[in-house]
C-alpha cells in the first residue's frame, strides 16, 4: 500500500536506481507492467531505465535472490527502504514472525553486506505499543503490557531486532497508524481491516464494535503517507523514529460509523432501503458474548464476520495518543498540510463498496 505510492515520488523526484523487491504474487510483472500496474504511470524511458523488479523472498536467506543477482545488489545498493510485511491481523505467531521479525533481520542481513550503504528505512506501526494506554512517545519501544494480534507483537519483535543493529547501520523507523488510502483518488493499494469493517458495515453485519464512542480511531492517507517518508528519507534523514499518524482531527469512533453510513448511503442511495441498523459500541464483556456466540453458533458468515472484527477491533478498548516531536522538528509543516479525513473518507468508502473479491 505504501510501496505503490513511494516508488512514484522517487522516480519522479530522484534520479536513483530503484530494485523493486517483489514475492510470488509480483510473478507475473516485468518492469513496464509493474510501472503500469502498480504505479499507473507512462512507460516513460526514463522510469523503465531506473526501475527493475527483482524477484524474492524475505523470508529466505539471501532474499531468495539468486547468488550472481545478489552478489550485484550488494555492490550496488546504497539505500533500502523496508515495506515487506504481513498485514493481517489473524496469523498464528509463528507465521506472523516468519515474514514480519525473519524477513526483517534477512534484510537487515542483507543490508550489513552492502558494500556503499548510507542509509536503511524501515516501515512499522505505531500499534507496536500494544496494549498501552495514554501517550506514546517516538523514544518509547520496550513495554510489557501485551498485543492486541500478532500484527502488532510481530512488528514490535522487528523493531527490537533492529536495535541490535543501530551501531552498525544508520536505521530510521516510520510507524504508521491506519492507513486508508489515497486522498485525492480513494485508491486502496491492499485491503486491510478498516477497509473490512466498512464492508462489513455495508452488508449490515457489523452488529456491535467495542470500545468508547469518544476513542479517537487515527486514520491516515497513504500518499500523505508516503509522501511525509519520502521527505524524512530521502531530504531529513536521521536515525530516528518517528510517528506518522493524524492525532488531532482524525474521526471518533462514533463519528466514523456515522460518517460511513452517511458516506454509503450517498455513494449508494438504493443501500438506504436496506435500513441497516448502526453498530453499538460496547463494553469488553459485552463484545466477548457477542463473539462467543458467533463462534458458537457454528454460522460460517457470522464466525467469519465475528472473528475478523475480534482481530483488530480490540485495540479501540485501549485510547492511546502518538507523540509526533522528532516529526514536527524534522517537517515543520507536517500537520498544516495533513489532508483533512472529512475532505476524502467518502471516496475510501466508495472504493471499499466498489472493490472486487472481498473476503470476509
Amino acid at each position: 500500500m505504501i510501496g505503490q505510492e513511494l516508488v512514484p515520488i522517487l522516480l519522479r523526484k530522484t534520479q536513483a536506481n530503484i530494485y523493486l523487491l517483489v514475492h510470488e504474487k509480483g510473478l507475473s510483472y516485468s518492469n513496464e507492467l509493474a510501472l503500469k500496474q502498480l504505479f499507473r504511470m507512462p512507460s516513460d524511458k526514463n522510469f523503465l531505465s531506473r526501475l527493475e523488479v527483482v524477484r524474492g523472498d524475505v523470508t529466505k536467506q539471501n532474499l531468495g535472490i539468486p547468488l550472481p543477482l545478489y552478489k550485484k545488489l550488494i555492490g550496488v545498493t546504497t539505500h533500502i527502504i523496508h515495506c515487506a510485511a504481513s498485514t493481517r491481523f489473524d496469523l498464528a505467531l509463528d507465521e506472523a514472525r516468519l515474514i514480519n521479525v525473519n524477513g526483517t533481520r534477512n534484510t537487515i542481513e542483507f543490508a550489513k553486506n552492502c558494500k556503499a550503504l548510507s542509509q536503511f528505512g524501515f516501515v512499522s506501526t505505531a500499534y507496536v505499543s500494544g496494549k498501552r494506554k495514554g501517550l506514546i512517545k517516538e523514544t518509547d519501544l520496550e513495554h510489557d503490557a501485551g498485543f492486541v494480534n500478532t500484527y502488532e507483537q510481530s512488528k514490535y519483535e522487528a523493531e527490537m531486532l533492529l536495535q541490535n543493529y543501530a551501531d552498525k547501520i544508520p536505521i530510521s523507523i516510520y510507524r504508521l497508524s491506519t492507513v486508508l488510502g489515497n486522498s485525492k483518488s480513494g485508491r486502496i493499494g491492499h485491503l486491510t481491516a478498516p477497509h473490512q469493517a466498512i464492508r462489513m458495515m455495508y452488508l449490515g453485519l457489523a452488529s456491535m464494535l467495542p470500545g468508547t464512542p469518544d476513542y479517537s480511531v487515527d486514520l491516515i492517507s497513504s500518499d500523505y503517507t508516503a509522501n511525509t517518508i519520502f521527505q524524512l528519507y530521502w531530504n531529513n534523514f536521521l536515525p530516528k523514529t518517528y510517528h506518522i499518524t493524524h492525532g488531532e482531527g482524525s474521526l471518533s469512533l462514533e463519528a466514523m460509523i456515522d460518517k460511513s453510513y452517511e458516506s454509503m448511503a450517498r455513494v449508494d442511495p438504493e443501500w438506504v432501503i436496506k435500513n441497516y441498523p448502526k453498530p453499538s459500541i460496547v463494553s469488553e464483556e459485552a463484545f466477548d458474548l457477542f463473539v462467543g456466540a458467533a463462534v458458537a453458533a457454528n454460522n460460517p458468515i457470522l464466525k467469519s464476520v465475528a472473528t475478523t472484527l475480534n482481530h483488530f477491533t480490540r485495540q479501540l478498548l485501549y485510547p492511546k495518543s502518538f507523540e509526533r516531536r522528532n516529526l514536527k522538528l524534522s517537517l515543520p509543516s507536517y500537520e498544516t498540510n495533513l489532508p483533512s479525513i472529512h475532505d476524502y473518507y467518502e471516496k475510501i468508502v466508495k472504493c471499499c463498496i466498489q472493490a472486487k473479491n472481498n473476503k470476509l
